[in-house]
């Protein structure tokens, strides 16, 4: 474990990848989810 403290210490933009990947995967998440329960869509008529 100690290993894998210093490694992360060495590459501290191994964070900022986590974190990118984990917004992406949140947002992919949120868009399926409003996609799949949107709202009944309503014709207006002229």
């Amino acid at each position: 474990m100690k290993k894998l403290a210093d490694y992360l210490a060495l590459h501290p933009w191994i964070y900022v990848m986590f974190a990118f990947l984990l917004l992406i995967g949140a947002w992919s998440t949120l868009i399926s989810v409003a996609a799949k329960h949107s709202p009944q869509v309503i014709e207006v008529k002229r």
